[in-house]
């Protein structure tokens, strides 16, 4: 079954036929609200119409030549920018922007494709309600899970008992989450220090010490847990440790303290 096919009427079908020799593909699919392959499979190939290839030649090559201040500018918004759109602006073919993108590694960025995946799926919606295929597919799909779950089959994005993440995703998948995974709690937890060491709240739950920045924030980290063990009284982050009568005093210890900004002084009941 085809994306987006509709039956043409026969108004359409003589413009498709008057356009497809000389139209780009793409264009007739654009206009007339249908996808490539249902244009190609069930329009064009049982009618047997075909492309005239002068005409497709001249439409790739339209000598348009992008100067040096367009490059810039299409390297500066190709990840937020629509190919349409760049297109129309400087007048030149898919071809040649897929052209450039690869000479400069060009690429969208996250928050575009998922814009236009949001808008692909709210057009898609509108389409099947507006031709009355959209409950029909809902209830075929539907049908179609319950029976795949009653033959024991894995349904897709579904949790499957004995199945690991390796075997599921493969080893390249596998190792590539890891390392998102892993940058993205490296990421929290900078966030997190930061948010320490300028006194804001934390916005997690993860155990974060700021104190990694510099060696004497490490020293000064570990001394104040060495005088916890020793019954010294410390509060997280604080800069004065205090003693009392229950404390076992270390004077080697309260010593090499100071070196790092740690003071010690007697605890006093107020």
């Amino acid at each position: 079954m085809c994306r987006n096919y509709r039956e043409l009427t026969d108004r359409e079908l003589a413009e498709i036929e008057e356009l497809y020799p000389v139209t780009p593909s793409r264009e007739i699919a654009r206009r007339y609200g249908i996808s490539l392959d249902a244009l190609q499979r069930k329009t064009a190939r049982p009618r047997g119409w075909k492309k005239d290839p002068k005409a497709v030649f001249i439409g790739r090559r339209n000598g348009r030549t992008l100067t040096e201040k367009e490059e810039r500018w299409i390297i500066r918004h190709y990840q937020h920018t629509k190919n349409d759109d760049i297109m129309a602006k400087f007048h030149i073919g898919e071809s040649s922007l897929h052209r450039l993108a690869r000479k400069h590694g060009l690429k969208k960025s996250r928050q575009h494709m998922k814009k236009t995946q949001r808008n692909a799926t709210s057009h898609a919606k509108e389409a099947c309600k507006r031709f009355g295929m959209y409950e029909d597919t809902s209830q075929r799909m539907r049908k179609e899970a319950a029976d795949r779950k009653a033959r024991g089959e894995r349904l897709p994005g579904s949790f499957m008992p004995g199945v690991s993440n390796l075997d599921r995703l493969g080893p390249k998948r596998f190792r590539e989450c890891n390392e998102k995974r892993s940058a993205t709690m490296r990421e929290i937890r900078r966030k997190e220090r930061l948010r320490l060491h300028w006194g804001l709240p934390q916005l997690t739950k993860l155990n974060i010490s700021y104190n990694g920045y510099t060696p004497a924030a490490r020293k000064r980290s570990n001394h104040r847990h060495l005088f916890r063990v020793h019954n010294y009284i410390v509060e997280r982050g604080a800069t004065v440790v205090y003693y009392d009568e229950m404390t076992d005093r270390r004077p080697r210890m309260e010593a090499n303290a100071y070196k790092y900004g740690l003071k010690v002084r007697e605890w006093k009941d107020e």
